[in-house]
This record gives C-alpha cells, structure tokens and sequence, in this order.
C-alpha cells in the first residue's frame, strides 16, 4: 500500500509539470515582444515650441537710451538627444538673440547683435563647443551701476539646457559706443 501511495504521488508530480513557463517568465516575454512589434518611437520637441519677441525701450537718467529687441532664433539650436527604453527623444533648444541699440542723449553711439557667434568673437577663450551647446537666458540692463555712471552696463548670461551651466558676462558701453565685455566668474 505504501508503494502504490508513493507511485500515485510520483505519477501525479510528473503529469503536473508539464513544462510551462511561470507567470513572471511570460509577462517579460510579452513585453520583449510588445517591444519588438512597436519599433522605434521618437519623440521630438522643440524648446521654446513658436516665435517669441521682446521689446524692452529705457531711458536712463545719464542721457543714455537702450533698445533691446531679443527674439528665437528659429533657424539654428542645439540637440539634447537621449533614450528610454523604445522611445528615442529629441529635445531642440531654439537659441535667443538680441538686437541693441544705445542713444546718448538722442544721438545712437551703438547698434550690435549679441548672439553665440558674437561672444565667440569677443571671448578667445571659448571653444567652438559653446557655439553649439549654449543658449542666451536673457539679457538685461544692470540700472545701478548704469545710473551712477556716464556708460551704460548690460548683464547677460548663456546657458547650457537641462545643465546648471551657465557663463555670464558684462558688457560695459561709454558714451562714445565703444564697449568692453567681460566675464563675471560666478559659475553656477
């Protein structure tokens, strides 16, 4: 009796593995194909998505006069491309460019256009990399240190996107148009 109980269960041990995978083992297999049958997956966005303008006009109480037109340069940007899983995803950071124009008492001393080109020809220091990988964050007037003086001082900073990267710079304008930039060595 005791044999015919060990063979039943023997016999019922061999008839219930029949070979099946577990549920883990199917569940991944579904989704290896699942993946498989999708293909690539690219996702494309664009930083910012339209055209953006801003017109800034001050006057300042030392005679000087300051324009800034600053808007998306929607012919040139730089690519952040990374992967997640499937899905490819491609960022494009439009850069921004700013158009000045400096009156001293009505009569224009200075127009230039700042921009990645524009730094790289005023900071030797620079590689080509910066032209290809920065983005303006803004540009503005630094009224304190303008008002106290007979020049105008612009602060403006480029950035590298989804980093904390950023060089900052100070241009300085005289009376006469000639201007002078420099770095402010805060990196942040």
């Amino acid at each position: 009796m005791k044999n015919i109980l060990l063979l039943i269960l023997v016999c019922v041990g061999v008839v219930s593995c029949d070979g099946r995978k577990s549920h883990s083992e199917s569940l991944q297999k579904a989704v290896e194909e699942f993946r498989d049958s999708v293909g690539p997956i690219e996702i494309i966005k664009y930083i910012p998505e339209d055209y953006a303008e801003n017109v800034t006009d001050t006057i300042l109480s030392n005679g000087f006069r300051v324009k800034i037109k600053t808007y998306t340069d929607m012919e040139h940007s730089y690519l952040n491309e990374f992967k997640t899983d499937t899905v490819t995803n491609k960022h494009y950071y439009r850069n921004y460019i700013a158009d000045i124009v400096v009156l001293k008492d009505e009569k224009k001393v200075l127009v230039v256009t700042i921009d990645n080109d524009f730094i790289m020809k005023n900071d030797p220091s620079l590689d080509v990399s910066f032209k290809n990988e920065m983005t303006m964050h803004g540009i503005w007037i630094d009224q304190s240190k303008s008002d106290n003086h007979n020049n105008v001082v612009l602060d403006f900073s480029f950035c590298q996107p989804e980093t904390d990267f950023c060089y900052d710079y100070q241009m300085i304008i005289e009376a006469n148009g000639n201007y002078q930039i420099k770095e402010i060595e805060e990196h942040y």
